[in-house]
């Protein structure tokens, strides 16, 4: 049976691919190149499918950049937990996430959350519930982390976690920003680390 982009098994076709990297695949060319200006060809180059396997695996071209988008989050909020679990301190775990945000940022692709929002909001209801929950879930994830490394630091009158945790999550989305007309991080490593610094 092959297995859908939203998990229920489709009984009577045998499985002609692995949808994951059918998935990435077309994450890679709407990162690059945005959801209207992909056109059904390039995904179909790009997955190595044709548009009726595409399709009926997926959906239409909408639904395919909704999996796409989910599956983006997913893998974003992972990397971000693991920075910030991997390392000997909350701070330093808040340091290596924005180390490699400055880095991958740098180079011009952008980020696919980010830009779907500038891209699709306001108007794609289904985009923005996705996009919503990953800056939601990225911020807790920062507010926790902050949380801690106020409580080890004694300070009693910082900003809230969750104020804090904007401010930082402002700061990457910049980087973002910035890192499409950047080929070297350098500058956004400098940025990186004056953010810890202000952080205390």
């Amino acid at each position: 049976m092959t297995t859908s982009s939203t998990g229920k098994a489709r009984p009577g076709r045998p499985r002609e691919f692995d949808e994951g990297d059918a998935l990435d695949a077309a994450m890679k060319v709407f990162r690059e190149r945005g959801y209207h200006a992909t056109s059904v060809a390039e995904l179909m180059s790009a997955t190595g499918l044709a548009k009726a396997s595409l399709y009926g695996a997926f959906g239409d071209k909408h639904s395919l950049f909704l999996a796409v988008l989910a599956r983006y989050v997913e893998q974003r909020l992972a990397l971000l937990a693991a920075d910030l679990e991997s390392s000997s301190s909350a701070r330093e775990g808040l340091a290596t996430y924005l180390r490699r945000q400055a880095v991958e940022a740098a180079g011009g692709r952008g980020c696919l959350s980010a830009n779907s929002a500038l891209e699709l909001l306001p108007g794609d209801q289904a985009v923005e519930v996705i996009v919503a929950r990953h800056q939601r879930l990225t911020r807790d994830l920062i507010a926790s982390a902050l949380d801690r490394i106020g409580a080890l630091a004694g300070q009693q009158d910082g900003p809230r976690p969750d104020v804090a945790a904007r401010y930082v999550f402002a700061i990457v989305e910049g980087m973002w920003e910035q890192g499409r007309t950047l080929a070297d991080p350098a500058p956004l490593l400098e940025v990186a680390e004056m953010t810890m610094r202000g952080l205390g």
